[in-house]
């Protein structure tokens, strides 16, 4: 058997550079990783931040033509009392503008005129 020099140290030396590039290959890998993750992160935050004020503005435009349509409702039925009123005003008018009691006074003593004495 032939005897082999000793080749510890000079195999270790390049077992360790071997070792240290390794390292470094993978230092280098999860800080792109990590990099990869933050630009992925900011991206869906910034479309979350985008669709939540589409969703605010679209709710905002909802809410206003609700009140819209509320006001809407609102000025019609208040134009129909307003006709109603003013229909019934009419028809006071036209029945001599007399309270309904003046009118029954006014109707018992025609029929009654005769009947009562004086």
């Amino acid at each position: 058997m032939a005897a082999t020099p000793n080749a510890g140290p000079v195999g270790s030396l390049e077992e360790l550079q071997r070792v240290k590039d390794t390292e470094t290959e993978w230092a280098n890998r999860l800080r792109a990783a990590r990099e990869e993750a933050d630009a992925t992160l900011k991206r869906l935050r910034e479309e979350a931040e985008g669709r939540i004020g589409l969703a605010r503005t679209a709710a905002h435009q909802a809410r206003e033509e609700r009140v819209r349509a509320a006001q809407q409702e609102a000025d019609r039925e208040a134009a129909k009392v307003i006709a109603d009123g003013e229909a019934q005003v009419k028809a006071a008018v036209a029945g001599g503008g007399k309270r309904p009691t003046d009118q029954r006074d006014a109707l018992l003593s025609a029929v009654l005129g005769e009947v009562r004495p004086s």
